[in-house]
This record gives C-alpha cells, structure tokens and sequence, in this order.
C-alpha cells in the first residue's frame, strides 16, 4: 500500500499496529518522528511517545491508520 505525502510523493505505507520503539516515521513534507516509547495500547488505538527534533510529545493513532515508517 501506498500513501501520498505533501511535498515528498507516494510512499509505502504500513498499519500504525506495526510501529515499535525506535521506529522512524515520515508525514508530510519530510517531519520524522522518533518513537520512543508506547505509552498506551487499547484495541483500536496506540498512543506513542515520539521525539522530532528537541520536541518530544505524545501522538494517538488508530491501529488501523497507515503511516509511513523509514525503519
């Protein structure tokens, strides 16, 4: 599967379920974010502790979204 980001194209995407710590995501425009940690895990959803650049934040994503993860 694919999805198309702004400013970069389409690029191969994968349900956010298969994100781990140290995985690397890329959204629009070039922004990566480092997961750091999972924080919460229910049956839909997945709330990863994430760091891009000095921020470091809490992203909530539905298991099923597709992201696009570098590695």
């Amino acid at each position: 599967m694919n999805i198309q980001l702004q400013s970069i194209g389409k690029m191969p995407a994968q349900p956010a379920s298969n994100i781990k710590v140290g995985t690397v995501l890329i959204w629009n425009f070039g922004t990566k974010e480092t997961v750091l940690d999972i924080v919460n895990e229910t049956a839909k959803t997945l709330s990863v502790k994430i760091q891009s650049g000095s921020f470091i934040g809490v992203r909530k994503l539905n298991k099923n979204r597709l992201v696009c993860i570098v590695k």
